[in-house]
């Protein structure tokens, strides 16, 4: 269970899931994502290599560029499903309250 938390707390962080958005549609260098997301590089790079280091991410050096590319597209069902689940829990709250009301 531990590995499991671990893993989990890698999409924890807002700023990294705007990188692995930005990566939703392909690999992309570090100028492209700062692009996309509007971090800094220093930020964009930090969580690039956190997410290489969980395994979520590869790296693929190419001449004097390096690309990152999501190495499992399920990922983004993952948070896609962490959404609707959080999504739901809030209706719930909302239906709660407007019933107390």
């Amino acid at each position: 269970m531990e590995h499991l938390a671990e893993y989990f707390k890698v999409f924890s962080e807002p700023n990294r899931l705007a990188v692995l958005e930005a990566l939703r549609q392909g690999p992309l260098n570090v100028t492209a994502v700062v692009e996309k997301t509007g971090l800094s590089q220093a930020l964009v790079s930090k969580h690039l290599k956190l997410l290489t280091i969980a395994g979520v991410v590869k790296r693929q050096p190419e001449g004097s560029l390096v690309f990152y590319e999501v190495i499992d597209k399920g990922v983004f069902k993952l948070v896609g499903q962490a959404e609707k689940l959080l999504l739901d829990a809030r209706r719930q709250q909302l239906d709660a309250l407007a019933a107390i009301l």
